[in-house]
């Protein structure tokens, strides 16, 4: 948070008891137009409670506000109260802060709580699609910006590494008359794993006793027999070294891979817990909670022939982890598709007595959409073999920005480094500056365009801060500037909008939307860009102000960019 605004909250807090902290935080804002006030308090949430007008309390605040020290004045101005800022004094601040914090700027102190994030969570022994993208870039920069905001943040990857899916695999495996032993399978690779998931689908259309071979093979897996789970093994392992490969390219790390085969051995365990509490019944042949008093279907959690579902699993982890971590929140991003799913398991766990449950919380997110070859909009599916892979899309996205720097800057430094850099950054912009709740609708030549709402607009942003350094072959330190040369107003959009990345960090975890953090890198991109273009930098009577405002305006755009997951490059 900027410190001036925490200044100011602790001034009104005792002025306005019947606001609680957050809610105060949330009120306290920065006007769209900054001759109105560099912070604004909305005084209408507060007419019903003082059964006054708006106007008149913002009038009686303004008489009663002690001003922090850095604020000139307190202005009434209808039903707002307007704060204004010494300018020279909160440049100064601002500026030293961003100085001194370097690559933390934008992060708060560590509050001693815990978040555990679930993400990306691919099934084995299927290629990573592209609208794979979206949880896995969602999640990861929940988690930075958690770990930013002082939280002790926990990624973890629950692999669908359990399941039907692995009968079906095991089934086109035995049928391909391929040799199986240990060292063929070690040349299995994932694009035949995923060409095998979907040859069974179309295949078990003609044969449908294929579902049942299916079934049975899982069942087998789960009673523990050696052979089903020596090929499920090969196949676990040959999914996640390609799975890896991918994470890297897309600067993703996991601290914890937990499929759901780790949870196999504890399900039992879930099973007798609620058994225990008499919360399980029978229902078609199948072991449920049931969930008519919370207006929902039952949950599932054995089916006929004993086997686990997703819910048996999803519980015992969610209880392990709380025992493992004893975590303040933990998020499970997936697509909406299963918001049905986590009501459920959040309400078995209430129904357990979990008070922690009240932590646990599903972030859902639309979908990505590419058109096909008819003008259809869809996401694909890899059990139907229409599915673009994520390494296809990135590969792709790589080579068209090597075409423009190819035509640009052909002598560019490790140009094919700095082009997937550039291409998969675009995908990863292109991606978390919409709401996460909407369907994407993926445009390739918008994505990686250099112009417009772009990652790649954002990174040239950043290039060109960078440049203007290495042409002046110094660095300014804040013991040389001169503060009122900063007062102009270009330079005093700029400043203001460096001051607001702390907060828009905490708001990414407060509202679980990583676009508000995305958005602010277009805004801070594009202050950046109108104050080289208005203001001359190198060579201006106020070249030494105007290049610490440049080194602080690189520092923020760059932090800010790999709090999203997209690189942050130097040329291009």
């Amino acid at each position: 948070m900027d410190s001036s605004k925490e200044k100011l909250l602790a001034a009104l807090a005792p002025l306005l008891p019947e606001l609680p902290a957050e809610q105060l935080e949330r009120l306290v804002c920065v006007p769209s137009d900054r001759v109105k006030g560099d912070f604004a308090l909305p005084c209408f949430v507060l007419a019903k409670a003082r059964k006054a007008n708006p106007a008149a309390i913002a009038q009686e605040l303004a008489s009663a506000v002690a001003l922090p020290e850095g604020f000139s004045k307190a202005e009434a101005a209808g039903g707002y109260l307007n704060f204004f800022v010494d300018a020279d004094a909160a440049t100064s601040a601002l500026l030293r802060k961003i100085e001194s914090e370097g690559a933390a700027y934008g992060s708060s102190p560590a509050n001693g709580k815990t978040v555990v994030i679930d993400y990306s969570s691919p099934n084995v022994g299927k290629q990573l699609a592209f609208h794979h993208l979206r949880s896995t870039m969602i999640g990861n920069a929940l988690l930075r910006c958690y770990r930013a905001a002082g939280w002790n943040a926990v990624g973890i990857n629950h692999l669908g590494d359990w399941g039907t899916q692995f009968g079906k695999l095991i089934v086109m495996a035995r049928r391909s008359g391929l040799p199986l032993d240990d060292e063929s399978l070690k040349a299995f690779t994932l694009a035949k794993l995923n060409a095998m998931y979907v040859d069974f689908g179309r295949q078990a259309k003609e044969h449908p006793e294929m579902e049942e071979e299916a079934r049975a093979a899982f069942a087998a897996m789960e009673a523990g027999s050696p052979e089903e789970l020596r090929l499920w093994k090969a196949f676990r392992a040959t999914t996640l070294a390609e799975l890896e490969e991918l994470y890297e390219m897309l600067n993703v790390k996991f601290d914890v891979y937990t499929g759901e085969s780790f949870f196999n051995d504890k399900t039992g365990a879930v099973v007798e817990l609620l058994k225990s509490k008499g919360l399980l019944s029978e229902s078609q042949e199948r072991q449920v909670v049931a969930l008519d008093d919370e207006g929902m279907p039952p949950c599932l959690i054995l089916k006929g022939d004993g086997s686990t579902l997703y819910a048996t699993r999803d519980l015992a982890a969610a209880l392990y982890r709380h025992e493992t971590y004893n975590f303040d929140r933990c998020l499970y991003v997936v697509d909406n598709g299963q918001s049905l799913h986590f009501r459920q398991v959040f309400t078995v766990l209430k129904k357990l007595g979990c008070g922690w449950a009240e932590g646990c919380r599903h972030i859902p997110f639309g979908l990505i959409l590419q058109q096909d070859a008819e003008g259809k909009w869809s996401k694909g599916s890899s059990k139907q073999g229409n599915s673009n892979s994520l390494r296809e899309v990135m590969d792709a996205a790589a080579a068209k920005i090597l075409a423009t720097i190819d035509e640009k800057n052909p002598s560019l430094p490790d140009k094919e480094n700095v082009a997937r850099k550039i291409g998969v950054g675009a995908l990863v912009f292109d991606d978390l500056k919409n709401r996460r709740l909407i369907d994407v609708k993926f445009n390739w030549e918008q994505a990686l365009s250099f112009d417009g709402d772009t990652g790649p607009y954002v990174q040239n942003a950043h290039v060109r801060l960078c440049s203007i350094q290495r042409k002046a072959g110094r660095r300014v330190a804040s013991s040389e500037v001169r503060w009122e040369k900063l007062s102009d107003a270009n330079s005093q959009r700029l400043v203001h909008k460096l001051g607001e990345l702390p907060e828009r960090v905490v708001e990414v975890t407060r509202d679980h939307e990583p676009s508000a953090l995305a958005q602010y890198c277009l805004e801070l991109a594009a202050e950046s860009h109108r104050f080289i273009h208005d203001n001359r930098v190198l060579g201006d009577e106020a070249e030494t102000e105007r290049l610490f405002l440049v080194q602080c305006a690189q520092t923020a755009l760059r932090n800010a960019l790999e709090l999203l997951g997209v690189a942050a490059v130097e040329q291009m």
